[in-house]
């Protein structure tokens, strides 16, 4: 009798399990969520900010708004989630004096759990700002 009741378990817990396959099978795949693109503040358009665009690379930008006065990369934390292979799991904080500050994401080179910034992606944050020191934040 007790064998019955093993058998019946393990029935059901395959039939749960199939089932949830098949409900998994009819869903549209998801879309990996990109990082939040925004822009704060409203550049003018003849400033160098005002000719920047979401989704370009480091080097364009650098090419229209120069050197940043201070850099800063971090890591957003999905590096530490077991096979996430997106494209958020470092970021890029650019500080420029007189203009505000630029996001980028990068990938990082690191694999479960470590993390370092091996290449920047893509702009993803515009914040305008005439008064800022570019100063990294304390």
């Amino acid at each position: 009798m007790h064998k019955a009741h093993r058998i019946a378990f393990l029935t059901a817990i395959a039939a749960l399990f199939l089932s949830t396959a098949a409900i998994a099978a009819d869903e549209p795949p998801k879309k990996e969520e990109a990082a939040e693109a925004s822009i704060v503040g409203n550049p003018p358009p003849d400033s160098p900010f005002g000719k920047l665009k979401i989704g370009m690379s480091y080097e364009e930008v650098i090419a229209i708004v120069g050197k940043p006065t201070n850099q800063h990369d971090f890591c957003t934390g999905k590096h530490r989630i077991p096979f996430y292979f997106g494209d958020d799991r470092a970021r890029t904080e650019a500080f420029f004096k007189g203009m505000g500050k630029l996001d980028f994401h990068g990938a990082d080179g690191g694999f479960w759990g470590r993390c370092g910034m091996q290449k920047i992606l893509g702009l993803i944050y515009i914040e305008y700002d005439p008064k800022a020191t570019g100063e990294l934040p304390k």
